[in-house]
């Protein structure tokens, strides 16, 4: 599976502690992209990511 930057269209802090630290992640940054404006706004997945505080990133579909 190969991850492209920025082909996502939205996301949704789930906790407090996700709202607190969004600023800290590169999430804000990709849906300002130019692949996040076009029109198709039709989800294809959804997963839940969760950025530790150690670094480590853990993604679920």
């Amino acid at each position: 599976m190969a991850f492209r930057p920025a082909s996502y269209g939205n996301f949704e802090p789930l906790n407090q502690p996700a709202k607190d630290y969004t600023q800290e992640t590169p999430l804000p940054n990709l849906l300002q992209s130019p692949e996040t404006s076009s029109n198709n706004a039709a989800p294809v997945a959804k997963f839940t990511v969760v950025f530790a505080p150690t670094g480590t990133l853990e993604v679920n579909p």
